[in-house]
């Protein structure tokens, strides 16, 4: 079993199961905002450190149902299966994800927690993240194009005629 070093013990730490319910409440923001990915995690605290991070969360989500017959080869498992095929997601996306998953969102376990409702439910909760940054991307265009607006009214009839009657009295426009 990998140890962790300190800094990687202090993330552990810091950023448990029990903070997720906080980014479950600001989905904009986890989804969109400069927080760090299972890559960088690894790469800022040690190579291994995201695996044993979301073990943690899958440990966190058997025993909150209950489950007993998750075991850690099954929890290092999946979480090396979620690091390697979704390196590319914040760890506050993930953070939603454990907290919906609990929610009920995808489904329930029938007695036994089985890590391939997590790895699907997971794919499902991708969809849905897609889904929600495009709405977020389309609702910042509009934001920025109304502020353009707002700063750059449309030009008149009257105020283009009366510029285009200026540039053409001006002496480098006359022939």
């Amino acid at each position: 079993m990998m140890t962790l070093g300190s800094r990687s013990e202090e993330f552990m730490t810091k950023v448990t199961p029990d903070t997720g319910y906080k980014f479950a409440q600001h989905t904009e923001a986890a989804f969109t905002r400069d927080y760090p990915t299972l890559t960088e995690i690894n790469s800022v605290y040690g190579k291994g450190t995201a695996d044993s991070w979301l073990a943690a969360q899958i440990a966190d989500v058997a025993l909150f149902t209950g489950a007993k017959n998750l075991d850690k080869y099954q929890q290092r498992q999946t979480a090396r299966i979620i690091v390697s095929e979704y390196h590319y997601l914040k760890i506050t996306e993930l953070l939603v994800f454990f907290h919906w998953f609990k929610c009920g969102r995808y489904g329930h376990f029938f007695g036994s927690v089985d890590p391939m409702v997590i790895t699907c439910a997971l794919r499902e909760f991708i969809r849905e993240r897609n889904d929600r940054l495009a709405v977020y991307e389309q609702e910042e265009r509009e934001r920025r194009e109304a502020e353009y607006r707002k700063k750059n009214p449309p030009t008149t009839r009257e105020e283009w005629e009366r510029i285009k009657a200026e540039r053409e009295q001006t002496p480098e426009n006359r022939v």
